[in-house]
C-alpha cells in the first residue's frame, strides 16, 4: 500500500472483522503501515510520547521490526550516534503471567532506550544450537538442593560420603545458569 489509511476509532471486534488483530476489549484505531521505514508517534492526554518506528529488511521493503521508544521517563543514556536517547522500563509477560523480562530493576546506565519488537514467525528464526550441557529442570535442582540441605543440617552423616560429588554438581549447575 502506497500510503497510511486513517480507518476511524472502531471496537475491537469491528478490526478484528476488518482483518486486524484486536487485544483487550477498547477502542481500537486501525492503521495500516506502507512499506518503507515509518513512524506512528502518539500521545496520551497527559503529554507523554511514545514512538513506533517501523522497518524492513531493506530500506523501502515491508516492515520487519518496530523500535519502540518512550520520550518522557526524564532520563537519557548515550546512543550510537554520539548523542543521546531517553531511557524505559519495560517487561515481557509469559504463560501464567511470569516477566521473563523486566528492566526495572536495572540501574538507570543499563535501562533500555529502545525496544526492538521482531515482527517474524516461528519458522523465521535460526535454530538455536542445544547447549551442550543444559541447566537440570526445576524438579531435578529441587532434588540436588534437598540433598545439599542433608549434608548441611547432618555433616557428620553417611551422605556426607557425597559431597563431594555433590559440591561438583552444584558449581556446574550454578556455572550453567550464570551464562
Amino acid at each position: 500500500m502506497a500510503d497510511i489509511t486513517d480507518l476511524p476509532v472502531m471496537t475491537r471486534a469491528d478490526a478484528v472483522s476488518l482483518g486486524y488483530a484486536g487485544f483487550n476489549d477498547v477502542p481500537h484505531k486501525a492503521i495500516d503501515v506502507p512499506d518503507g521505514a515509518f513512524t506512528i508517534t502518539a500521545r496520551t492526554s497527559e503529554g507523554r510520547r511514545v514512538t513506533f518506528c517501523f522497518m524492513g529488511m531493506s530500506y523501502d521493503g515491508p516492515a520487519r521490526f518496530c523500535d519502540i521508544q518512550f520520550h518522557d521517563r526524564g532520563t537519557t543514556i548515550p546512543n550510537a550516534d554520539n548523542g543521546v536517547s531517553p531511557t524505559l522500563n519495560a517487561f515481557a509477560i509469559t504463560r501464567g503471567g511470569r516477566h521473563v523480562i523486566d528492566s526495572r530493576p536495572l540501574d538507570e546506565d543499563k535501562k533500555p532506550s529502545i525496544l526492538v519488537l521482531l515482527m517474524d514467525t516461528a519458522g523465521d528464526e535460526p535454530p538455536r544450537p542445544a547447549p551442550e550441557n543444559p541447566p537440570m529442570e526445576d524438579r531435578d535442582l529441587a532434588d540436588l538442593l534437598t540433598r545439599a540441605a542433608a549434608v548441611i543440617t547432618a555433616p557428620g552423616s553417611e551422605i556426607r560420603s557425597d559431597r563431594e560429588d555433590l559440591i561438583d554438581t552444584l558449581t556446574a549447575e550454578a556455572a550453567r545458569r550464570r551464562r
